[in-house]
């Protein structure tokens, strides 16, 4: 059976309870040629072209004298897609219904099996023209069957549906679509990353280009992995966010995010942005935050603020992000109540190590021995493994490791073929497990010395840290302190500040768990990201504007209600030093700077 054949028998499988077969293949036998038959399924299912060929016409027919079939593709993953539950998509449409959201013209930039189209066919009486993409001729033939069904349920679609099986990457909209007037761009596109359909070769990715002008590094370690969804959106926009209409698609939150944060950039002329939350765990059966994301086209000024509200609820708005004088926020109002401490940290966050490669380089520790992910005793040379805090292990104020790293190199691109000589049961479990190491596929690695972590520099090695995982979504400051005199270090999952002194660790990691920083940090992150604190974000916490505000009760009550004694007496003169070193770091010599490591922004 011809992979055409395949497609049209499945959707009729999937159909034909509806509707007698016989019936169906009686009315489709009657019609003699290509043509005569174009001309009555468009008459009764709106579609203008309903069979492309007239070898679809004849194979049509063969299917309809066979037995039904019900066949299953395996490569629905390379396009990504969640087909919308027809609920769902009659949910959506009766929201916009309700809001005034009539439109004349529907354009569904990816249709798949069409839900949206036959939910917006049932929903807008004002609607003309259905406009429709969608690049697998499966999905296509299951909206037509849908709507040839319908027809003959009694319910002629009298719209106009133009339904054209091509990418939307590459798809020209026609001028009549272009120059619409009360248009509805509706529809779910692909949630799937760029980065996993790479993976799948899949043909199904737009031109690669860097989207958001990242820089080298950023493009480099995944910041350029965006989902599919965020381009078609970024492209619907780019031709139609001046034309007259409306904009409802679901999308992840990440996504929605991501096109209200870029909105100033863009220059978009939208207004009246909300998202409405779904439970896709209940509609998709994915573990993802979702929403309907909507926005009114053609707006006279550029709004750059999102509500968010649910869509079982849209009228309760539970938050609103976007911008506020020039900052991107998560939640304005608490912003604003802590909108002092936006500025630029006079501490340089820095990311832990990485390696790519648990199973060799991170070790446990059982008594005196090292066991490695393969359960095997490993012998190394002391000096080379250190103690390392996981993400998991920076959710109490002073941090326990419980396992150790292999560290190859103290600074970025230093020369491993060293270690021959001075670790030479190193450099022997190293080239025993090389096949794992070199199969590293971070291109970060490439043309590096063999064996080479990343994240590592002087500041990896500072006796003393205020550590915080970047993936939790609760923020919790960490206090590091040294093992048996030797640097504890923390992975790449953790982002961390180096000092020399106990003493000042430990009042910067009581500053940053402050009410105050914890409250300005929810304004100003996404807790559905996959890293919701990062070092952009870290970075714009201006500690220097919390030390006026602090006092050595307030640091003396935290301790006492975390349940924590300070490894020395902490007094006020002492606190007053600290102080001063923060307020004064533009004009400090070298002996008031003492051990605070801070960086002067001309050396940034």
């Amino acid at each position: 059976m011809s992979a055409s054949k395949h497609r049209i028998a499945e959707a009729v499988a999937d159909h034909i309870v509806e509707l007698s077969q016989t019936r169906l293949g009686e009315m489709v036998a009657s019609y003699k040629t290509l043509t005569r038959a174009n001309e009555e399924l468009e008459y009764i299912t709106g579609i203008t072209r309903f069979f492309e060929s007239k070898n679809e016409f004849q194979e049509f027919q063969r299917i309809l004298a066979l037995p039904v079939e019900k066949l299953h593709s395996d490569q629905t993953r390379e396009f990504g897609d969640f087909q919308t539950p027809p609920s769902l998509a009659r949910r959506v449409c009766e929201y916009l219904a309700q809001n005034g959201v009539a439109p004349t013209v529907v354009v569904e930039p990816t249709f798949g099996m069409g839900n949206f189209i036959l939910a917006a066919l049932d929903t807008f009486p004002t609607l003309k023209l259905v406009y429709g993409i969608e690049l697998q001729a499966r999905y296509e033939w299951h909206l037509k069957i849908a709507l040839l069904i319908k027809a003959l349920l009694g319910r002629r679609v009298k719209t106009k549906i133009e339904l054209y099986r091509d990418n939307i990457f590459t798809h020209e909209f026609s001028e009549r679509v272009l120059d619409a007037k009360d248009l509805l761009i509706l529809g779910n596109p692909p949630w799937v990353t760029s980065a996993a359909l790479g993976a799948l070769e899949s043909a199904n990715l737009p031109q690669k280009q860097n989207l958001k002008a990242l820089n080298g590094m950023d493009a480099l370690t995944g910041k350029s992995n965006f989902d599919i969804s965020e381009y078609i959106l970024l492209q619907l926009l780019d031709q139609f966010a001046t034309k007259k209409g409306t904009l409802a698609l679901i999308v992840k939150n990440a996504t929605a995010k991501n096109i209200v944060e870029i909105l100033p950039q863009k220059k978009y002329l939208l207004e009246n942005l909300r998202t409405l939350e779904i439970d896709a765990a209940r509609e998709f059966n994915v573990a993802v935050g979702a929403n309907v994301f909507v926005a009114e086209l053609g707006a006279a000024r550029a709004e750059k603020i999102c509500r968010v509200a649910t869509l079982e609820k849209p009228q309760q708005i539970k938050r609103e992000f976007g911008w506020i004088d020039a900052k991107f926020v998560s939640d304005a109002k608490k912003y604003k109540a802590n909108a002092y401490l936006d500025g630029e940290s006079i501490f340089v966050w820095r990311q832990g190590i990485k390696h790519d490669c648990a199973r060799v380089m991170e070790l446990d520790v059982r008594g005196e021995t090292l066991w490695n992910g393969d359960a095997e005793q490993v012998h190394v040379e002391s000096e080379y493994a250190y103690w390392i805090l996981k993400s998991s292990d920076l959710q109490t104020f002073e941090a326990t490791p419980r396992k150790k790293v292999i560290v190859t190199q103290k600074k970025l691109n230093e020369d491993t073929l060293a270690l021959r000589v001075n670790a030479p049961r190193l450099w022997k479990y190293l080239e025993a497990n090389r096949a794992a190491l070199d199969q590293r596929k971070s291109s970060i690695y490439r043309d590096k010395p063999r064996f080479s972590i990343f994240g590592v520099g002087d500041y990896s090695f500072a006796p003393y840290k205020v550590a915080i995982s970047g993936l939790y979504k609760e923020p919790n400051f960490a206090l590091v302190c040294p093992i048996e005199n030797r640097p504890v270090l923390v992975d790449d999952t953790c982002y961390m500040l180096p000092f020399d002194s106990y003493l000042d660790a430990l009042i910067t990691a009581t500053l940053f768990n402050s009410e105050r920083v914890k409250q300005f940090l929810q304004a100003i992150v996404f807790n559905d990201a996959k890293r919701p604190y990062t070092k952009q974000v870290l970075m714009r916490v201006d500690i220097s504007k919390l030390i006026a505000r602090i006092s050595l009760d307030e640091l003396c009550l935290y301790w006492k209600e975390i349940g924590y004694t300070p490894r020395v007496v902490v007094t006020q003169s002492e606190l007053d030093a600290y102080k001063y070193r923060i307020l004064n770091t533009d004009k400090q010599d070298n002996e008031l700077q003492l051990s605070l490591s801070m960086q002067k922004k001309m050396a940034k």
